[in-house]
């Protein structure tokens, strides 16, 4: 057995599970973050208390309206009941009638921009609505395919774990010992391939002792300089 050769090999494979694992975090992350449905939820929210206080407005100019036309009802009616007859008094109410009439004009005037508005807001409202449906819809679809990567990588992992398993019974445990510290402590790698007389890690020129040892199969040669584990094809 080629001892570096088969560290070079689990490295591969830890390389690979690592690669897994952090994909398998993104994707939860981009599934469980959802920004998009935020933001859509957070633009229906507003159009409808943009709404809700239009409608609020709308509801209290027609009761200004209604109240409005009642008084000049009653004044009106006061005013050819035939029971006042003082001409200042007639005339008091007379006024009041005009003054009722200019104000319900005014308020009518109002009452019709806040129903423009409150139909704004009512458009504005069902787009919201249409707008998260169609982001909800989107996030389905991306979310089905994220799942269905999420569910082939982890049907891959048992597979990736078995061989890493294999490989690790044909270490010596201080051998295994030694490669899961370097694995730790080199940012997750161990063992580096001599490339044209070099480490392909570190990239220092090798003398040609640590060549020849990275080459003997029960050898564990290292780099003088990144201290990683040596193998040579």
């Amino acid at each position: 057995m080629n001892v570096s050769f088969t560290l070079f090999r689990l490295q591969a494979q830890d390389s690979l599970r690592m690669k897994m694992n952090a994909r398998l975090k993104e994707i939860d992350r981009m599934i469980a973050e959802d920004e998009d449905v935020i933001r859509a939820n957070e633009r229906l929210t507003e159009a409808r208390e943009s709404d809700h206080s239009a409608e609020s407005l709308l509801k209290d100019m027609a009761a200004q309206v209604q109240e409005k036309k009642l008084k000049r009802e009653l004044t009106h009616s006061k005013l050819f009941s035939g029971k006042v007859r003082s001409p200042k008094e007639l005339q008091d109410l007379q006024a009041e009638t005009q003054a009722l009439d200019r104000t319900i004009a005014k308020l009518e005037d109002e009452q019709l921009q806040a129903m423009l508005a409150h139909e704004e807001t009512m458009e504005a409202v069902r787009q919201a609505e249409a707008n998260l449906q169609k982001v909800l819809d989107q996030k389905a679809s991306q979310n089905s395919l994220l799942l269905g990567e999420k569910h082939k990588i982890e049907a891959e992992i048992p597979k990736v774990d078995a061989q890493r398993q294999a490989l690790r019974e044909q270490l010596d445990p201080e051998v295994f010992s030694v490669y899961r510290a370097l694995l730790k402590s080199k940012g997750g790698r161990a063992v580096a391939d001599v490339h044209e007389d070099t480490c392909s890690a570190c990239g220092v020129t090798l003398p040609p002792a640590d060549i020849q040892a990275a080459r003997l199969p029960n050898v564990i040669a290292t780099c003088k300089n990144c201290g990683r584990i040596l193998y040579k094809s």
